[in-house]
Formats: C-alpha cells, sequence, structure tokens
C-alpha cells in the first residue's frame, strides 16, 4: 500500500508541474537555511574534541561580585591558581594557563601584527595541540607557530631554529610548527609563546597578584578517579584564603569554580574575556530564523496545495464511494507532500553547495563541519517531518469533502467557509519578509555611510603605505621627489579604524585626574597633509630628533576639543602650553585640533593626542595632486622594489581602506540572500492564494464578461482584495521594521535615519513584486474565454 502511495504521489507531481516545482523550490529555501543552522549547531558540540581527556580536564571560571552585588563571570583567572592548585592538590594532575593578546613581530624586516598565547609547557599535553615538527616552546624566547604563520613568516623555508624579534620581548626563537589547527577551537592563535617569554617587569607582577583576575586562563586535568566534587570544594577555599587581605577597587570580591571541557561549547551563558565557543542563544537565534523560513515555505504548501483543491475534488469523491476512508485518503495527501519535501531536500542540498563558498557561510556556519551519516540520517528525519507539517492541513481539509457534493458539482465548492485564515498567512508572509527588508537596508546603509562618509580628514588621493622596517625619512625623501607628489607624512595608525593606543593620559604625574584618551604618533607633516583645521596654537615644530628618536619634538603633542572637554582646562586658547603626562613622559600641549571622526562610527569622538615618536612609524601617507595618481603610483612602486625588494608592494588608497574596512559586504550578501529567500516564498504564497481564488471565481468572470467588462476592470476586480493583503502588510511592518532596524542603528554614535528612502523603497519593492505575482494571473484570468467557464452547469 506504502508503495501505492508513492507512486500515485509522483503521478501527481509530474502532473502539476508548475505547483510541484514551485512547492519544491519554497520548502527547499527553507530547508536549506535550516541545514545551516543544523550545521552550525552539530559544529558547537564538536568543540574540544580533539583535546585529550576532556572528561577531566576543565577550566576554571571567576565569578566577581561587584559592590553593587551584581556577579560578572569571567573565563580568566589570577595566573597564581595554577600553581596552586598544582603544589597543594594531589588530585591535580597537571596545570596550565594560557595568556592571550596581539602584538607585533618582525621577521627579515617585515612588521606583522599577530595574536599569541603565552602558555606554560603543561599546555601542550593538556589541551593536545599537536606539532607537526620540532619541541614545544618550554624554554624561555622560544615559540611554536601555526602553518599559516610559518609561511606569512619565512615562506616555504623551514622556520625552526629562525628568529622572530618583539620590541619588549626581544629575540624569539621558534622551536616547532604546530599541525593545522582545528578550526572548531576555542582558541585562536598565531603562534605560541613559552610564558617564561613574558619576562617584563608588569608581565611578572601580573603571575604573582591575585587582584588581577582578567588577564589569564587556567585549565586543569584531574588524576584518574578523582571526584569531582571535591575538586568543585577546594575552588572556593582558594579563592577565600588568597583574597581575605585584599582591596578590591570596585569590587567586594570573587570565587572560582569549574566548568568542564566536555560542556564548554555550546555556552549556557556569557563570559566575560570570553574565547570562540558556540553560545546557546546564537544557535537558538539561527534555528530560530531557519524555522520561521520554513514555517513560511510550510504556509506556501498548504495555500498551493488547497488552490488546487477543486482539481482533487472529483478524486476525493471517486475514492471514497470506492470504499476509501479518511485515514487512507489522509496517508495518500501525507506521502504527497514527504515526497515532495524529500525533493525538496535534494534542491536545498544543491542550494548549500552553491552558497558554500561564500565567506560569511564558510567562516561561522559551515567551516570544519563533516557531514556524516548521522548528519544525513538527521537531514532527512528533519524534511520528513517537515513534509508531515506541510501536508497535515490540507490532507486534513482535502479527504473531508464529501462525496455527493463533489460528484454533483464543484460549483460552490469551498475549502474553508472563509478564507480569513489564508489571507493571514499572506500578512504574515509579507510583514515578516518586509520588516527582515527594512532591517537589512537600515544596515546596508549604515555600512555604506561609514565606509564612504566624510570623517573630518582628507581620504581623497592619499595613499598609505606600510612601512615594514623601511626607515621613514629615507622612503619620505624619495617619495618627495616624484612628479605628482604634494606631501608626504607619517603616522602609527590610520584613521578611520578602531583608534590607536588607548591609554590613560594624566595632567599630573602623581594625581589622580587620569583621562583615557587615544594616542597616535605622526609626523609634524600629517596636520597639513589629512587637512586637520588647528584652532588655537601650533603645528609640531619642525626640529631634528636626538639620537634616541625622541628629541625636543617628542616633548610637544597635539590634542583634539574633546581632549580639552575631558580634562576641563577652559577653551582652546587657554589650553595651549599646559603639561600632560604620557606614561613617565611629560609634555605640553603645541595646539588643539577641530575635533574630527578618527575611530569607528560606533562611538562618538574621543578624546585625542598626537605625538611625535618616530619609532612607533608604522604608515607613510603619501597625498598625491589630482590627474596624476596612476603615474604616481607607478614611480612610487619602483621605489618601493629599489627601497625594500624582499616585501611586496601593499599600499592602498585611503578611500579603499575605509570602505573595505567599513563595508561588511561578506554580511550584507548572506542577509541579502536570506531576505530574497523570505521574499520569493511569500511571492509564491501569494500566487498560490491568487491562483484559489481566480479558480473559484472563473465563472464569475465569465459572466462579467459577457455583460461587457473590460479587461483592465476585470483584472482590477480580482486584484483588489489582494492589493488590500499588501497595504496591510505594510502598515504593520513599517512600525516594526523602523524598530528593528533602530535596534542595530542605536548601537553607532553616527548613524543614517530611516526615513523615506528607506521605508517608501521597501513598500516600492513589496508593492511592485506582489502587484506582479497578482498582475500575472489575474491577467491570464481576465482573458480566459466565457464559453470555456460556461459550458457546463
Amino acid at each position: 500500500m506504502f508503495r501505492n502511495y508513492v507512486v500515485i504521489a509522483f503521478r501527481n507531481l509530474w502532473k502539476h508541474k508548475l505547483f510541484s516545482v514551485i512547492n519544491v523550490v519554497g520548502l527547499a529555501s527553507g530547508i536549506m537555511v535550516c541545514l545551516l543552522a543544523l550545521i552550525d549547531i552539530k559544529g558547537a558540540f564538536d568543540y574540544g574534541n580533539f583535546h585529550p581527556h576532556p572528561e577531566r580536564t576543565y577550566r576554571i571560571l571567576t565569578d566577581v561580585t561587584g559592590n553593587d552585588n551584581q556577579t560578572t563571570a569571567f573565563a580568566t583567572t589570577p595566573l597564581p591558581l595554577a600553581d596552586v592548585l598544582k603544589r597543594e592538590y594531589g588530585f591535580v594532575d597537571q596545570a596550565t594557563r594560557v595568556i592571550r593578546d596581539y602584538a607585533e613581530f618582525t621577521v627579515d624586516r617585515k612588521i606583522l601584527q599577530e595574536s599569541y598565547c603565552a602558555v606554560d609547557p603543561a599546555f601542550f599535553t593538556v589541551l593536545g595541540y599537536k606539532l607537526a615538527s620540532g619541541q614545544p616552546a618550554t624554554e624561555p624566547n622560544t615559540a611554536v607557530l601555526t602553518p599559516e604563520t610559518a609561511e606569512k613568516f619565512f615562506g616555504l623555508s623551514n622556520p625552526i631554529g629562525k628568529v622572530i624579534h618583539h620590541k619588549e620581548l626581544g629575540e624569539i626563537t621558534v622551536t616547532g610548527v604546530f599541525q593545522p589547527l582545528p578550526i572548531r577551537s576555542h582558541l585562536r592563535f598565531s603562534l605560541v609563546l613559552s610564558m617564561s617569554t613574558l619576562s617584563t617587569p608588569d608581565r611578572k607582577q601580573q603571575q604573582t597578584d591575585w587582584r588581577q583576575y582578567a588577564v589569564g586562563y587556567t585549565y586543569v586535568r584531574l588524576k584518574e578517579g578523582t571526584s569531582v566534587e571535591s575538586f568543585e570544594k577546594a575552588l572556593p577555599t582558594i579563592a577565600a584564603r588568597n583574597t581575605k587581605d585584599l582591596r578590591f577597587k570596585s569590587e567586594k570580591g570573587y570565587t572560582f569554580r569549574a566548568q568542564s571541557m566536555t560542556t564548554l561549547s555550546p555556552s549556557h551563558e556569557d563570559l566575560a574575556m570570553g574565547t570562540w565557543e558556540q553560545t546557546w542563544g546564537k544557535l537558538a537565534t539561527e534555528m530560530g530564523v531557519g524555522l520561521v523560513t520554513l514555517l513560511l515555505a510550510v504556509f506556501n504548501y498548504v495555500n498551493l496545495t488547497l488552490a488546487r483543491s477543486l482539481s482533487r475534488a472529483r478524486e476525493v469523491g471517486i475514492r471514497k464511494v470506492s470504499g476509501a476512508v479518511r485515514w487512507q485518503l489522509m496517508a495518500q495527501f501525507m506521502a504527497e507532500s514527504v515526497v515532495l519535501s524529500v525533493l525538496a531536500l535534494g534542491v536545498a542540498y544543491l542550494l548549500l553547495l552553491l552558497i558554500e563558498p561564500m565567506p560569511f557561510v564558510q567562516q561561522w556556519l559551515i567551516g570544519g563541519v563533516e557531514l556524516n551519516g548521522t548528519m544525513w540520517a538527521v537531514f532527512v528525519g528533519f524534511s520528513i517531518a517537515a513534509g508531515l507539517l506541510a501536508g497535515f492541513v490540507p490532507a486534513r481539509v482535502l479527504s473531508g469533502f464529501r462525496p455527493a457534493q463533489v460528484l454533483r458539482s464543484q460549483t460552490g465548492l469551498k475549502v474553508f467557509k472563509g478564507i480569513t485564515l489564508r489571507k493571514s498567512l499572506i500578512v504574515a508572509q509579507f510583514s515578516i519578509a518586509l520588516i527582515a527588508m527594512i532591517a537589512l537596508l537600515s544596515m546596508a546603509r549604515q555600512q555604506n555611510y561609514m565606509a564612504t562618509a566624510d570623517y573630518g580628514f582628507r581620504s581623497e588621493n592619499v595613499l598609505n603605505i606600510p612601512l615594514n622596517d623601511v626607515p621613514y625619512q629615507r622612503l619620505a625623501n624619495e617619495l618627495n621627489r616624484i612628479p605628482g607628489v604634494e606631501r608626504v607624512s607619517a603616522t602609527s595608525e590610520l584613521f578611520g579604524g578602531h583608534g590607536g593606543d588607548w591609554r590613560p593620559v594624566r595632567q599630573q604625574y602623581s594625581g589622580g585626574d587620569s583621562t583615557r584618551a587615544f594616542v597616535f604618533a605622526v609626523d609634524q607633516n600629517f596636520v597639513a597633509n589629512m587637512d586637520l583645521t588647528l584652532l588655537a596654537g601650533q603645528n609640531l615644530p619642525e626640529m631634528a630628533t636626538d639620537t634616541n628618536g625622541e628629541g625636543s619634538l617628542g616633548r610637544f603633542v597635539l590634542v583634539n576639543e574633546e581632549a580639552v572637554k575631558a580634562f576641563r582646562l577652559g577653551n582652546p586658547r587657554e589650553m595651549v602650553g599646559k603639561p600632560l603626562w604620557l606614561g613617565n613622559t611629560e609634555v605640553t600641549i603645541a595646539g588643539v585640533l577641530k575635533d574630527f571622526r578618527f575611530t569607528t562610527f560606533n562611538w562618538a569622538i574621543k578624546p585625542l593626542v598626537l605625538s611625535y615618536q618616530p619609532r612607533q612609524f608604522r604608515y607613510v601617507n603619501v597625498k598625491i595632486a589630482s590627474g596624476a595618481e596612476a603615474s604616481a603610483l607607478a614611480d612610487i612602486q619602483r621605489i618601493w622594489k629599489r627601497l625594500n625588494p624582499y616585501d611586496p608592494f601593499v599600499g592602498q588608497w585611503y578611500n579603499d581602506f575605509l570602505y573595505q574596512r567599513h563595508s561588511h559586504e561578506d554580511d550584507i550578501d548572506f542577509m541579502s540572500l536570506l531576505t530574497g529567500l523570505a521574499f520569493s516564498i511569500a511571492c509564491l504564497g501569494l500566487l498560490g492564494m491568487v491562483t484559489y481564488t481566480t479558480e473559484t471565481r472563473i465563472k464569475e468572470v465569465g459572466i462579467r464578461k459577457v455583460m461587457g467588462a473590460e479587461v483592465r476592470q476585470i483584472i482590477w476586480l480580482l486584484s483588489w482584495d489582494f492589493v488590500k493583503l499588501l497595504l496591510i502588510a505594510g502598515a504593520i511592518a513599517i512600525p516594526l521594521g523602523y524598530l528593528a532596524g533602530m535596534a542595530f542603528l542605536i548601537n553607532f554614535a553616527y548613524h543614517v535615519s530611516i526615513g523615506f528612502e528607506t521605508l517608501g523603497g521597501c513598500i516600492g519593492l513589496l508593492l511592485g513584486l506582489g502587484g506582479l505575482t497578482i498582475g500575472v494571473r489575474t491577467y491570464r484570468a481576465a482573458l480566459s474565454n466565457p464559453a470555456d467557464s460556461l459550458r457546463s452547469e
């Protein structure tokens, strides 16, 4: 019997090819989004599978209680904790610490900023990151590189035994290279240093200070047979014993607890100083988006199947007269929906392969996850469940037709007494799609605004060149000789990014009046090159540096208006000549600059200090005359090749830098895909609704045409009810979409507004797509021959 159901299902699907294709594509779109979410959920449980003995390995968390009695969970701990656990508790097999940070490393005159972890020797055995060659980094000033970092630093040559340089840590010898790191890992780094390499006074002080709980991570592996309860009981005792004599500034204290590596991902809580593990909230959001998309597709299946109900009514009547009971008819219709859903699964997989290369999909959803037999079983089970869900309502309705009614005549046959439910589904579909589109367009406009806005400094015809250890003055002298080059300046960071060195600046050396400010190192040409405006005072003076590379130039700084407000030193003119302390160095304010936006638009303008520190220069800014860009660029590349033949030229126009930094095209493309799917599914649902209504009113159309109605009048008659649904959807979606867009934009100190250009454009697209869908179907109905529809009663 089941075989007959399947055969009949395929026959019906083949007979109604258009409806079958529409249903398959609609369900495939929804299933594809759900598959993406299922893959990411599966990947979330794969985190840490490569760690040896995860069942008895734990990460220690710190629960910090503030003065307001609010508790915040940190993934980090004080660094002395690991030594105490290993020294005083016999059930601890091994313990290791991990410190994450970013730093600049110099290799063969190349300056590269990389993420690194400083670790204890036990790191390699406790967490199980395997080496492809060489030895672990256990001695002072040693490091192990990832394969990608090794190639970036040393090309294809063997990196073991070679040296990388760090301005504070000195020379670091490479002792090994990791195997390719697991993609699904809660720790991500470019290289690993031995903990003993961090030998600066500040770093040594951190390793004994119980007050600093946000520095590093502590991992512990227990001995076999150890009771977890005894370990968990010991942690609060350790915290109480080592903090009883400590005084905190804004905390009452803290305690420790253990987090098993088997439950690290998905995480049940958001941890301060967290790592890269997945969270249940993110997974639930992804699955929610997938289910909503699938639900829209299910609505379509219901609408399209019921639209075909008139053509299936006689079939139901004949089957019932022949002795079929209702459950058999329901089984037949459910089998059709399941077959359709399984076909949709195949199409969904093809769509998945099509979008898999998208960077966003690779980075967040698919990367590192293998589709094994279990995953395919889940996919098939999910598609069958989706088919049963989609087919239940049509099967219930169609199997309920009465034979006497459907065999006598189909005239007046109604699937529902009213179609309010189906109209509501159409309104819901288009409302959801329109809300998503308004939010997406708001995001896209904000990203474009950040990428192309006027930041208040010059970005036109300015070429940024990373120095990569090329002497700045030598390069500047060469560049100034090139025809078309108007001015050359230097800076430590590029404006328009995420800021420079965010550090405390004081008015007095020992005072408690420090204010945090962004500190950039620039030269005396920078202000003119960037078209910055001096409100008071003068530019950095032009003087030669001394043998230390600082000179008197390093004793003068420029600040912005926001810094004047932060230090409460009056107006800009009163600020000039006042002293400030940058760390242990006293400087004098030479001038005050007009405020401009030098960081991301997430933040309001912050205090800014520009100082002359030649050792920190990392970029050259070359201002080129209009019309001379091509010739000047060719000359610059030739000079670069002569001065630095080992590094490729990676100069970038300032406008291109701002656009790439803020446009986030990959994310917008992926969200556009989801929004496009939602609108496509909604239009398919509208098509089903229009098809159903025109078929039930076909005799009415025939009569009206016989009575002299014109085609345009009939089109308007059939379309108006659907246009009203679109307008209702628009009325619902506009305020909700506005709120959704503002929920995103409110995160930015400077953002676009949501006005007619956003709302009007989305409504126009809604009416355009919906009107096209309605118009095509009603136009065909209006052109039908009245003789065909009125031939029989």
